[in-house]
């Protein structure tokens, strides 16, 4: 009998080590088939791109389909490498304008966000200050400083008020050949300028610019009612058409809203929808630089 059950213990081990060996081999074998690729991994992305057009992807709609899923699921950071990828490798593929639209409104509300203070400051309203000089000490705008108080106007203030500023260091890119205004917002850590949103660009009410490329600052910032200029702190400027202006040597040019009215297409400038000029208005102080590229 104990001859016996020495056999079955003996039989039963050889059975776990072999059941042990199968598993050790088949997890071998599932991880040299299914773990990533190490040389993929390190590839550019210009490889990747190349290899998905290779094989009939759609460039960039894989991607593309993911971020959505991702914002979905409010993964918004997720979603945002996704969008970058795309801007990245395939900027003029057939998602791409949609893609950078939504990177531009992730990018803007991320800013522009009081739960983000990364990039914003609490300032405690001292004796006699108004809010002119509390915006341009803290290099914003009246805009900005309503949109981010929730101020429906620019109610009385006393000492001991706080306020939520934001200094405003934007630069805008006018790409004439693309179309577009391009906003970038300056990162304190890095030291330069990265994408956060651009704007289409309706029409083009001026004269060909001999040269391609033009930097400036924006000198005019004011609202106008039937004609009539309104400064920002004229409490008429809240409700007026927006309009932003900056110097070329000897030329004026402006940045205007566009109504598609007979009675503005005489007008020169640069024409945008109303609720970007809105946008931008609030985004943009006198002093912020200005790129103009007028050609490819």
């Amino acid at each position: 009998m104990k001859g016996l059950m020495t056999i079955l213990k003996v039989f039963a081990t050889l059975i776990v080590i072999g059941i042990l060996g199968a598993t050790v081999f088949f997890l071998k074998r599932f991880q040299e088939e299914f773990a990533p690729n190490r040389s993929a991994e390190e590839r550019t992305l210009e490889q990747i791109a190349e290899d998905n057009e290779r094989i009939g992807f759609e460039p960039g709609q894989s991607e593309f389909n993911r971020a959505l899923q991702l914002i979905a699921l409010e993964k918004l950071d997720e979603a945002r490498e996704k969008l970058l990828f795309i801007q990245n490798v395939y900027p003029d593929s057939t998602c791409g304008p949609e893609a950078r639209r939504i990177l531009g409104e992730i990018n803007l509300d991320q800013i522009l966000s009081v739960e983000n203070m990364a990039n914003k400051l609490i300032h405690t309203v001292q004796p006699g200050e108004g809010y002119l000089k509390i915006a341009t000490e803290n290099q914003t705008t009246l805009d900005a400083i309503m949109y981010l108080n929730g101020l429906l106007d620019l109610r009385a203030l006393h000492a001991g008020d706080e306020l939520v500023v934001m200094p405003l260091d934007f630069k805008l890119v006018i790409n004439l050949p693309k179309s577009r205004v391009e906003l970038f917002h300056r990162d304190q850590i890095n030291k330069e300028h990265v994408f956060a949103k651009d704007y289409s660009i309706h029409r083009i009410g001026m004269k060909n610019l001999s040269g391609k490329r033009f930097h400036s600052q924006m000198s005019k910032k004011f609202g106008e009612i039937n004609g009539r200029a309104y400064q920002p702190t004229n409490p008429s400027y809240q409700f007026a058409s927006k309009v932003l202006g900056f110097s070329l040597g000897n030329r004026f040019i402006q940045l205007r809203a566009d109504h598609s009215g007979e009675e503005d297409l005489d007008q020169t400038g640069i024409f945008l929808a109303a609720s970007d000029m809105e946008e931008l208005s609030m985004l943009i102080r006198i002093g912020n630089e200005v790129e103009l590229v007028s050609a490819r």
